[in-house]
């Protein structure tokens, strides 16, 4: 099982490299187009997604609390609607704001990680296809997503 120093380091993981690759980006650099599915992402819709999960982290283990083993905690969730109402909802940001935005939105989600008792991460549930302990499933949906959203966020074609 994932452990809660794995999930807190992943977390400042993507802080510190969500940081550092933006670091020099400029405007054409916040709308490149990174990401085919979904209707198609920039970078600047990217980490404002980045950022609004990150926020509804303690929602989900909320719901992970309430369910009981075997149910699909996201069974009746548009995930592509919810995605959407995530970056709306950060489309007024300036590049410095969002990026204040997720950088404040992944040290609370620490904060949550470090707040939540053994019995909370080892609580076996199901998001979708996967079922596992709640740490495994943060780890994947919020830590091994969001790396992976970053990663792609660095893509460039070489000129």
């Amino acid at each position: 099982m994932t452990t809660r120093a794995e999930l807190v380091d992943g977390f400042k993981m993507m802080i510190r490299e969500g940081q550092r690759t933006t670091r020099d980006f400029g405007p054409e650099d916040w709308n490149y187009n990174v990401h085919t599915e979904e209707g198609g992402w920039v970078v600047r819709q990217l980490y404002a997604h980045l950022t609004s999960t990150a926020e509804i982290m303690p929602g989900l283990v909320g719901a992970f609390g309430q369910a009981s083993e075997g149910q699909n905690v996201v069974a009746n969730l548009n995930i592509d609607e919810l995605n959407a109402q995530g970056i709306e909802g950060k489309k007024d940001l300036s590049d410095a704001e969002l990026m204040e935005a997720f950088t404040k939105a992944l040290e609370a989600a620490v904060t949550f990680l470090e707040g939540m008792s053994d019995e909370q991460l080892s609580e076996q549930r199901r998001f979708g296809a996967i079922e596992a302990p709640v740490a495994d499933l943060l780890g994947t949906f919020f830590v091994l997503h969001g790396l992976s959203h970053i990663y792609h966020a660095t893509s460039r074609p070489l000129n």
